[in-house]
């Protein structure tokens, strides 16, 4: 059914789409030709994303990205053609068709570019009320949504895990969408975990990318690994507690995120914060009383302007860009340091966070006269 309404849409976008640039640029009818069937050859291959072969990596791989950015392009340039028909009094023309182009090509091209090549730090004060004083300063930095894949670059990985350990945390979390569905890429997102410092706890959640695949694979393969993988359990970091949650898209009920169970070991004493992927997480962490949340997810939309806290994700969900402060309780969403699918982040870069715990100031009492 959900394939089916989905051809139901794109299958009319694509034809009016291919039919209006034929119309409006006929010179370049070869090219158009050959984008549409590029961007619409992985239909022919849309029910093998269960399967786990070399070649099935590599179809999906190479197929995918083009054709979701097609199959976008096809939506955007539809809006367009009916706003033309508005502004145009019903005509098509030429020129508004080719600065539109010109312009995606522009900015498709500026959004791979910031997606691949710039890393931000994002640094971020958090005042907590009953943060034990030792605790007073603790740095601790996350990133979320590496999605490891076929095509992920080594050295890009390792440079994201350096840039945090050169942050001086005293420990470093994963946020979960670790890799991108397949258990085969867990070796290629460990061993570029080798570029941290050894002497830095390196601490990690799942994500639902991770639900996708074979998740249980992916806890037998990153067992003993180099991240502390936490599946509704916590870890003391001195008197800090670490609650890593499972994700909301696991399938199996022995995978369903639990809170109270990741909190049940905590020392007496001990300040607990939640590790989970999903910002939908800051629900269960209130009705646990648990004053701060570490998300991501959200990737920004992968598209945004960040000084107006404007997504693309923001039209979908409701927390999907840093920090939020509800009733004495905080989330913090990170917009992720890898991308989904395509290699574009326009507006949205890359980043690291660096949480800096704060030990909110006591109440003061006036003295007695």
């Amino acid at each position: 059914m959900f394939f089916a309404i989905i051809l139901a849409v794109f299958v009319p976008l694509n034809i009016i789409t291919y039919r209006a640039l034929v119309k409006l640029h006929p010179r370049r009818r070869a090219v158009f030709i050959a984008l549409t069937a590029v961007g619409n050859s992985m239909w022919l291959f849309i029910f093998i994303r269960n399967q786990r072969t070399d070649l099935t990596r590599l179809i999906r791989a190479v197929l995918g990205p083009p054709w979701f950015a097609w199959q976008c392009f096809t939506f955007l340039y539809c809006v367009f053609l009916l706003l033309m028909l508005i502004v145009c009094r019903g005509k098509l023309r030429p020129m508004p068709s080719r600065i539109f182009l010109i312009a995606l090509a522009v900015g498709g091209f500026a959004g791979m570019v910031e997606c691949l090549v710039p890393l931000r730090v994002e640094r971020v004060p958090v005042t907590l009320a009953g943060l034990p004083p030792e605790l007073d300063g603790m740095r601790l930095a996350y990133v979320g949504d590496l999605h490891v894949g076929l095509f992920s670059r080594p050295s890009r990985i390792e440079q994201i895990f350096r840039t945090a350990g050169a942050l001086h945390p005293e420990a470093v979390l994963v946020a979960g969408d670790s890799i991108d569905d397949d258990p085969y890429f867990v070796p290629k997102l460990l061993a570029a975990t080798r570029a941290l410092d050894p002497s830095i706890p390196l601490i990690g959640v799942l994500g639902n990318h991770e639900m996708y695949g074979a998740p249980f694979e992916v806890i037998d393969r990153m067992r003993g690994g180099r991240i502390h993988l936490l599946v509704n359990e916590g870890v003391a970091l001195r008197r800090l507690w670490i609650a890593g949650l499972s994700d909301y898209a696991a399938r199996d009920p022995r995978l369903r995120p639990d809170l109270a169970k990741a909190l049940a070991g905590r020392p007496p004493g001990s300040f607990p914060i939640v590790l989970a992927h999903q910002p939908k997480a800051f629900a269960d962490a209130k009705a646990q009383h648990v004053a701060l949340t570490l998300t991501a997810h959200s990737h920004g939309g992968q598209l945004g302007f960040r000084p107006l806290r404007w997504t693309l994700a923001g039209l979908f969900i409701p927390y999907h860009i840093g920090l939020y402060r509800e009733s004495g309780f905080q989330l913090y969403v990170s917009t992720g340091a890898g991308y989904w699918l395509l290699p574009f982040r326009l507006g949205m870069t890359p980043e690291i966070v660096l949480i800096e715990l704060r030990a909110a100031a006591p109440l003061r009492t006036s003295p007695r006269s």
